[in-house]
Formats: C-alpha cells, sequence, structure tokens
C-alpha cells in the first residue's frame, strides 16, 4: 500500500485528534501539584485497549517522588502500552503534566478552544498534542490493518515539568523503556533535527536575617537587602556564564546569541517579607542553569556556590542555607542512526523536506535520566513533536497548536511506524 492513502485516512481522522486532545487538555495536570494523573490515564487507557494494546498502570513510590523538591499531592500513575508483534521494540514517550498558567489568557487553558484553525490550551504544544497525534496513529495503523515495522510500545509519564525524579527515570529503572525511542517533545514542523538538549541544575538559597519592626529596622537584619550582594555575585556568574559555547551547533533560533548552544543562567523565582511594617527575616531565591553537554554539574554547581561566598563577603546575613538539585542531565543525539534517518524520510513525506538543519537548544527535559538507565546500550532516538522554531509558545499564555500541524505530526508517525 502506498503512504497517501493512509495519509487520506488521517485526514478522516482529523475530528478524533481534536476531540481527544480537548479531553485530555480539559484534565488539569499542572505541576505542582500534579494531581489528576489518574483521571488522564483512565482516558488513555481505554484508547489503547481499543486498539489492541496490553496496557500497565505504574505507580511512583512515594518515597521516591518526595525527593521532588515541590508542593506535590496525588499519585504519580503512569501508564506503559505495548502493542506485541514479535518485532524489535519502539518505545513512544510523553509527559502527561503540565506547567501552570501564566499571564492573561484569551482563551481557557483547560478548554480546548478551538478557533480559526488553532487548538487553544495549556499543554496543546509541550506536549498533549504528541499524545493526540501517537493515539491518531495508532488508530490509523490498526483500523486500516497495517503491519509496524517495531513492536510499538508508549510510556506516558508523570513529573516532566520538574524532573529531579519524574515517572520517565521511575518506568526506565523498571525496564519499560527500550533503547529505540520515539520522542514527542522537542521535535519541529520546521527541517530542523535536534542534536543536543541542556541538562537543568537549581539553586534554593536562603537567606537569613532578623526580623524586627519597620519603623525601629536597626534592630534587625533585612534578609532581602542583604540578599542584594549575593544576587549582584550571581549576576556576575551569570554575565560569564552565558559566554560559554558548545561544541555543537544551535537551531538557529530568531535571537539566539550564537550559532552554537549557549547554557543560560536565570534567577527566576524570589519570595521574602511577610508584611510592609516588618523588616524581613528570611529570603528565598532559586536559581535556574542550563548547562551544555560539555559541562559537567559538579562543576556547575561550584561556580554557584563559590558566586554566593563571594557575595556574602559584604553582606550581613546572619545565615545562608544553599541546596542542589540535578533537575534533568543533558542529552546528544546521534542523528545518523536508522531511527533518526527514518523519521525525516518521514518528514519527507509529509512535507515535501529534503535539506535538514542539524543543532541544539537550551530547553531540558528527562530524555537524559532515560538515556542514563539505558546504558551500556546505544540508543536511537527518533525526535518528532508540534514545536514551530519562529513561535513556540510552549510555556507561554495563549499556548496553542494549528490543527493542521496535529495531522501533519500524525502523518509523519504512521509513517514512521508503517512505511
Amino acid at each position: 500500500m502506498d503512504f497517501t492513502e493512509a495519509f487520506l485516512r488521517v485526514e478522516q481522522e482529523r475530528d478524533y485528534i481534536i476531540d481527544l486532545l480537548r479531553k485530555i487538555i480539559c484534565v488539569d495536570t499542572t505541576i505542582p501539584p500534579g494531581e489528576n494523573y489518574g483521571e488522564l490515564v483512565d482516558i488513555l487507557e481505554a484508547e489503547l485497549k481499543r486498539f489492541g494494546f496490553e496496557t500497565r498502570r505504574v505507580a511512583v513510590p512515594e518515597e521516591k517522588y518526595r525527593l521532588i523538591p515541590e508542593p506535590l499531592s496525588g499519585e504519580r500513575i503512569n501508564l506503559v502500552g505495548v502493542l506485541k508483534n514479535g518485532r524489535p521494540r519502539s518505545t513512544f514517550y510523553a509527559h502527561m503534566d503540565v506547567v501552570p498558567v501564566d499571564d492573561h489568557w484569551s482563551e481557557d487553558p483547560f478548554v480546548g478552544t478551538v478557533k480559526d484553525g488553532k487548538l487553544y490550551g495549556r499543554g496543546a504544544v509541550d506536549m498533549k498534542g504528541a499524545i493526540a497525534c501517537f493515539m491518531g496513529a495508532v488508530k490509523v495503523i490498526h483500523e486500516m490493518g497495517l503491519e509496524p515495522h517495531s513492536q510499538m510500545e508508549c510510556c506516558f509519564c508523570t513529573d516532566e515539568e520538574v524532573g529531579v525524579y519524574p515517572g520517565s527515570l521511575h518506568l526506565a529503572k523498571k525496564g519499560y523503556f527500550s533503547n529505540h525511542l520515539v520522542w514527542g517533545e522537542l521535535g519541529t514542523i520546521e527541517p530542523a533535527v535536534l542534536t543536543g538538549i541542556a541538562g537543568a541544575a537549581r539553586a534554593n538559597i536562603t537567606a537569613i536575617g532578623k526580623s524586627c519592626h519597620s519603623g525601629m529596622n536597626w534592630m534587625g537584619v533585612n534578609a532581602i537587602e542583604e540578599l542584594i550582594p549575593v544576587m549582584q555575585a550571581l549576576m556576575g556568574l551569570k554575565s560569564e556564564v552565558e559566554k560559554k559555547e558548545s561544541r555543537l551547533q544551535a537551531l538557529p533560533l530568531p535571537g539566539a546569541p550564537s550559532e552554537r548552544m549557549t547554557p543560560m543562567f536565570n534567577l527566576n523565582v524570589i519570595h521574602g517579607g511577610v508584611k510592609e511594617n516588618v523588616v524581613a527575616g528570611e529570603c528565598r531565591l532559586t536559581v535556574n542553569r542550563r548547562y551544555l553537554p560539555d559541562e559537567r554539574y559538579e562543576e556547575v554547581i561550584s561556580e554557584i556556590d563559590t558566586a554566593v561566598r563571594r557575595g556574602l563577603k559584604n553582606s550581613r546575613l546572619l545565615d545562608l542555607k544553599m541546596d542542589f538539585h540535578n533537575i534533568f542531565s543533558p542529552v546528544e543525539i546521534d542523528t545518523e542512526t536508522d531511527a533518526s534517518k527514518k523519521m525525516r524520510s518521514a518528514a519527507t513525506a509529509v512535507w515535501g523536506y529534503h535539506d535538514f538543519l542539524f543543532g541544539g537548544i537550551s530547553a531540558s527535559t528527562d530524555m537524559g535520566m532515560v538515556l542514563e538507565e539505558l546504558q551500556p546500550e546505544k540508543p536511537q532516538i527518533a525526535c518528532c513533536g508540534l514545536v514551530r522554531v519562529g513561535n513556540n509558545l510552549a510555556h507561554a499564555a495563549d499556548e496553542h497548536v494549528l490543527v493542521e500541524d496535529l495531522i501533519s505530526v500524525t502523518k509523519q508517525l504512521v509513517h514512521y511506524y508503517a512505511f
């Protein structure tokens, strides 16, 4: 059978793909706290069983997910599906959690409104949209009686957006991931092929002062004000860090600082004080550091520690506490594997691409953790996804995906698995 017939069938499943994506967007899996995973698994498990998959629910033990430094609640239920056919395994991976809603939205982020050819919702791009595309491809393959080249498996996982011990890491430790990975997160609609992803480190800094009446501030130590010299030292480190360049090329994103991958350094969260007439006795700062495949986590946290100690020399803080977390490990992707080449062939079939751009980005994911668990096996990674390089709305207000992109990526997956 020619793949054009299957592509026509994908077009006929437009309503199914849209309706499924709307259903799973309506299940609020914002993390923190990361509740409602079980409700989302109910929907996805029923669909997988319709199409012949054997399924298993795998819960992350509480003592493991409590390693994550976030206020989590609810069970961490992951879903594994297997369509047995005796061929070598392949694992489609997607995470089910989404980041919190920030800024003003023109549409309700948990409804899945379709307007002017766009489907709005938190997770439409990152990454519930990829789940809908995979399920659409599975439906077409099943109902057309197509024979996949591999044993199709899937892992729908918890807690990717906070890292440290996400569901994917637990599933990898339990052997649910094969070394043939079909990754639905950071693939692009454009002819761009991912070669590297940054790691992510988190530093939590707690500045301890002494509270008192703000009308007699000499009796206390203002933790907010006395954290300023530390923040100035960290901003000095930021300017040094962001001058670094990787040996890996970067994807040509608009406004990117270099043609090569670069690390990122951000002072992202700060909390201090309880009331304006009370001198703040405590102030908490969170630093997010994206580090390159060329860098080591131990060196990254050593740099931060050194900068903080330098800033403390100009501060009157009574104490300062720090803890560090390796949220994600960096990833370098071999684009010469059969899997990567096959996904490019699928992109050519869908969009007509023949020339591809290769490069890395400073976003981070939990895939590095999976790859570490697969060692010493050499992984094959095929990337697909709904990112548009020039208009990436993942984590942004009014996150949306073009309906046509949903259809195109579904076609790409059908081609990848069955042609």
